[in-house]
């Protein structure tokens, strides 16, 4: 059994032992620094991790750039008042563009963002969700750049 399938989730865990699991799976698996809020998990976006969010009805074209030039990563869907969003994992890789230098449908979450991560069961439309989910096999994130020329590749 590889370590990847000895952390993975299992929706299944005690109460008492679900923390523990997550923490390793996200955690320890992916080495992503991850807070507890309640019951709610969540990626705290430091050392380098970002991500930028854009509308889901947007993100097609994006998606489809990283996967065509082999940079695709984690994707969560997140939902939100305005509809869902997808929230496209990155490595900073040195500067942090200013916000004015974005699509006005495009935020980035740097440093101190907190992202909700998916755990237990799902209900579609208010939970969220893995789009892509992180591979143990490929833990590497596109960088900051590689997803914007995704995003200006869309308009």
């Amino acid at each position: 059994m590889t370590l990847d399938q000895q952390l993975q989730p299992i929706e299944l865990a005690p109460a008492d032992r679900a923390h523990e699991r997550f923490d390793a799976y996200y955690g320890r698996l992916f080495g992503w620094s991850v807070r507890w809020q309640g019951s709610r998990l969540f990626l705290a976006l430091e050392n380098g991790l970002c991500a930028v969010t854009l509308p889901k009805l947007a993100a097609g074209p994006v998606l489809r750039h990283l996967a065509d030039t082999g940079c695709q990563g984690p994707v969560l869907v997140l939902p939100t008042q305005h509809g869902p969003r997808v929230a496209i994992l990155a490595e900073t890789d040195g500067l942090i563009p200013p916000r004015a230098t974005l699509p006005a449908d495009v935020d980035l979450l740097d440093c101190g963002a907190l992202v909700p991560l998916p755990i237990g069961p799902l209900t579609p439309g208010v939970s969220t969700e893995w789009l892509a989910a992180p591979d143990p096999r490929q833990r590497w994130l596109p960088s900051l750049s590689a997803v914007l020329a995704g995003v200006r590749v869309r308009h």
